[in-house]
This record gives structure tokens, C-alpha cells and sequence, in this order.
């Protein structure tokens, strides 16, 4: 495979004790890693330490956030068990696993300094050399990789279904009080097939670096860290950088087992009662009507109406403060992890930590302000309930937290007319499956670089017959993208 060089935006922290060093370096790698690969069917391990528990046959659960109203928001967490932990039977069953060569994956990659991954990479560098104005390019010698995969699925598939969930497992009784919550198990991996090899490549100006040498196996006892002066991890033979999953439906009565094959399914526990608490894993799975998908936009902008409801002059205030903050993703990850903890009503944090770490201070005091936190003395402090003009902009920040740093930029780069032309494109596109005409109102969108975010976001330009076409997948970043043009076009 060639080598790919990605633009992601990145910031620094200047001092970051090594026993809590994040190894972001290493999930960063592996997002890329899935990006490249297919981010539809992979998920990506999100670090060293989850890498250890992910393998073939263990359990995972797969969560969707409720923030975002209809295109949900997955998250996965793993599990250091197999599935067949959860079973009433003591029949275990095999099944083998066979294991194909995948790729070759030695990416050289150029991050300049700010975005979704900016500060955490940078406290692992922990090179107060750095600025806002420089770039790290990170190098990934992974080798040749491998999907290790069950063999047999259609056996597996048989051998599972003749057996029963065990209601009483404790996991299992957590997972079951969510409708939220599917259970799953992994059906794959791709793992390197040697030692492999992750580092900065050094500037030349710089001269002096700190650097830890990590191996996920085989360390000494006492997991001390060993250092040299590079900044490299080396990853052992069978580390996974991604995984592959079926989810699976069960019956909450009875605890049959279905396997789920296909991505028009969703997994989830059904027709259950427990606690007080009825889950249904048919509702959460079912399409809404173009009316119901209407009203869930509806919704949304009630939700973000406190934004609206401002005085002119601190609205037009705020709205240059986001278009700001757009253009340095770094910020809007601090920002949201602020936002988070206030929504907790416990919010108390030194101002002087934060100002260390954002590149457009006033900016991003400026959004918090609005929000209700307090940000004039030495600590930045939110207590109480969550507000609307709170949960306005904490639900915004969000959206602009989980869209990729590239489609971010291109949003700051568009013009007036192009932004309004998205925003009615996104706003049919997220409610309806119908073709968008392409005329005066729309039409602007088709240049660059709006029409970068078309195709970033699957949405088919047919000049020929003046329309655009939906994609057939929406996901939660169709809403994050609609969400933010409303507030800011």
C-alpha cells in the first residue's frame, strides 16, 4: 500500500507526567487505519490497553448516544470475556478461526497543530518545543496485518442459536436496563503479524525530544516505562488495530440467541420487562416515516432555539466565536469536554490549565460565557442545573466536536450563499430520502469547497437531471452537519 499523508490538526500540552501518558498516538493510527480501510464495517481499537481485550469470540456493547435526537451516536466498549461466559450451557462448542493476509499499512503522516486529536498527541510528545504554528509528521511501520475471522460463520451461527443467554449474569443484567445498549460479539480482528513500530519523525530544529518505548506484552513487572531520547511505541506480533462485530438479538424472556448478519438489522433485547425498566430492541431499530423524520428535525431546532433567543448584538458575537473555533478543532474538543462536566453541574477548573492548551482564548471564553459558565476569575466554574441556552450550546459544540476536522475546515472556508445552499440541502437530506432540486437556492453548494462536503457525506451531484440525491446510510454526522449550519448560516 502506498503511503498516505493526512492533515489533522493538533495542539500541545507542555508538561504531562509519564505514568499518565494517553499513547493517543496509537488510536490516532488506528482511526486513520479504519478510515482507509472501511470505517463502515471496522471499528478502531481506542488504545493500547483496550488492544488486549479485543479478540475473536469476546463480548462488546455497542451503545447509542441519546444526544442527537434520531441518527444516533455508537460507541463500543470491550470486554475481557468470550460470549461463551454468558451462556447457560456448559456445552461449549468450537469454532475455528482462520487467518488471511489483509494488507500492508507504513503510513507517514503530517499533522499540523490542531484538531480532534491535537492535545492528547501532543501531551504524549511532551515537547514544549512545539507551537500552533508547527507540524509533527508521525510515522506507522505496521508491516503486513492479517484478519484473523471465524472460519465458519454459518456453524457458529447454528452452534450459538441452540443455545441460551444467561439472564443473570451481571453484565448481561446491565446491558438488558438499556434500550440503548446491544450486546455483541467480535467476529474479527486485524492484527500485526510482527513487532511494529510507531514514532515521530524529528524536525530538524529541534534537538532535544523525550520519548517512551512501550510494548503491550512482556514489560517488566513493575510497568515502568523504558525511555530513550525518540518518541516511538513498539507494538508486539497480534496487537489489533480494529475489530468487526455481529450484534445479536435476544429474547429477554427466555434468553434465545439470534445472530444478526445483516447491516439492515439491529441487534437488542426484546419484549422484556425488568425492574420497571421495558426494553425493546424492535423500537429503537424501526426507520421512522418522512413524517416522523420531519418532526425530528422539528425538534432539533427547538432545541437550539435559546441560540436565537439571544440579543442581536451577543448573537452576532457568538456566531464569530464558533466560526472561529471551527477553524481550530483542538479548541472545540476542550470546549466540549468543559461543556460536558458542566452539564454535570459540577464544574470547577483552573482557568490558567486551560489557556496553556487553547489557541483562540477569547473565542472559546466567549462560547463558554454564553453557556452560563463563569469564566471571569481564575477558575472556570459551572454549578447547577443544566440550562437551555446550556444544552443549546453543549448539543452544538458536540456537533462540531464529532465532525471530521477536514469537513470542518471546508465549512469555514465557504462563502455565505454556499453555507444557506448547504444548510437546505442538509436539512431535506437528514429529513427525507426525496431528490433535492438543484436550483438558485441550492446551486451554489456545487462549487468548491461545499461541494467537498457533498461527497465527503455521500450526497450524489446529478448535474444531468438537476438534482441531488441523498445517501442511502444517514448517520449521526448528517444531523452534526445540519446542526451546525443551522446556528451559523
Amino acid at each position: 500500500m502506498t503511503n498516505k499523508t493526512t492533515e489533522l490538526n493538533i495542539f500541545l500540552s507542555k508538561s504531562l507526567s509519564k505514568k499518565k501518558t494517553l499513547f493517543i498516538m496509537f488510536p490516532a493510527v488506528c482511526h486513520q487505519f479504519v478510515n482507509a480501510m472501511g470505517k463502515d464495517t471496522l471499528i478502531p481499537s481506542s488504545s493500547l490497553e483496550e488492544s488486549t481485550r479485543i479478540s475473536p469470540f469476546n463480548v462488546v456493547a455497542k451503545r447509542r448516544k441519546r444526544r442527537w435526537i434520531f441518527f444516533h451516536k455508537i460507541e463500543y466498549s470491550t470486554y475481557d470475556f468470550p460470549l461463551y461466559d454468558l451462556l447457560n450451557s456448559n456445552d461449549v462448542f468450537e469454532s475455528k478461526l482462520e487467518e488471511t493476509a489483509f494488507c500492508s499499512y507504513n503510513p507517514e503522516s503530517t499533522y499540523s497543530l490542531s484538531g480532534k486529536f491535537g492535545v492528547d498527541i501532543m501531551k504524549d510528545l511532551m515537547d514544549a518545543n512545539l507551537s500552533a504554528s508547527d507540524k509533527v509528521t508521525i510515522s506507522a511501520k505496521l508491516g503486513e496485518v492479517n484478519l484473523v475471522q471465524v472460519a465458519d460463520p454459518d456453524n457458529f451461527m447454528s452452534e450459538l442459536m441452540k443455545r441460551k443467554l444467561n439472564m443473570n449474569h451481571p453484565l448481561v443484567k446491565q446491558i438488558r436496563k438499556s434500550k440503548d445498549t446491544v450486546l455483541c460479539v467480535i467476529r474479527g480482528v486485524i492484527q500485526t503479524t510482527d513487532n511494529a513500530e510507531i514514532k515521530r519523525i524529528q524536525d530538524k530544529d529541534l534537538k532535544e525530544t523525550m520519548s517512551e518505548k512501550v510494548t503491550k506484552e512482556g514489560g517488566n513487572e513493575s510497568g515502568e516505562f523504558s525511555e530513550n531520547k525518540k518518541k516511538d511505541i513498539t507494538l508486539e506480533k497480534g496487537t489489533t488495530l480494529a475489530y468487526k462485530v455481529w450484534e445479536l438479538k435476544i429474547n429477554a424472556e427466555n434468553g434465545n440467541i439470534e445472530p444478526i448478519m445483516t447491516a439492515e438489522l439491529e441487534g437488542g433485547f426484546h419484549h422484556s420487562t425488568m425492574d420497571d425498566i421495558t426494553t425493546d430492541g424492535d423500537e429503537s431499530s424501526k426507520r421512522p416515516t418522512e413524517q416522523e423524520e420531519t418532526s425530528v428535525l422539528q425538534h432539533l431546532e427547538e432545541q437550539l432555539q435559546p441560540l436565537f433567543d439571544l440579543p442581536e448584538a451577543e448573537g452576532q458575537l457568538l456566531k464569530l466565536a464558533l466560526l472561529k473555533l471551527m477553524t481550530c478543532h483542538s479548541d472545540v474538543v476542550l470546549l466540549s469536554k468543559l461543556l460536558v462536566q458542566a452539564e454535570t453541574g459540577n464544574l470547577k477548573e483552573e482557568k490558567e490549565k486551560h489557556n496553556e492548551l487553547i489557541v483562540n482564548k477569547a473565542e472559546t471564553w466567549t462560547v463558554a460565557t454564553s453557556a452560563g459558565i463563569k469564566t471571569e476569575e481564575e477558575n472556570v466554574v459551572y454549578e447547577g442545573e443544566t440550562t437551555p441556552i446550556l444544552a443549546a450550546v453543549a448539543h452544538l459544540v458536540d456537533a462540531m466536536h464529532d465532525v471530521e476536522t477536514q469537513d470542518l475546515e471546508k465549512l469555514c472556508q465557504c462563502n455565505d450563499e454556499q453555507l444557506k445552499a448547504l444548510t437546505k440541502i442538509f436539512k431535506s437530506a437528514v429529513s427525507s430520502s426525496v431528490p433535492i432540486p438543484i436550483d438558485t437556492e441550492t446551486s451554489p453548494a456545487l462549487e468548491e469547497p461545499a461541494d467537498g462536503i457533498l461527497s465527503d457525506m455521500k450526497l450524489t451531484v446529478y448535474k444531468d437531471n438537476g438534482t441531488i440525491l441523498p445517501p442511502e446510510t444517514k448517520t449521526h454526522i448528517h444531523e452534526c452537519i445540519y446542526c451546525i449550519l443551522h446556528c451559523v448560516s
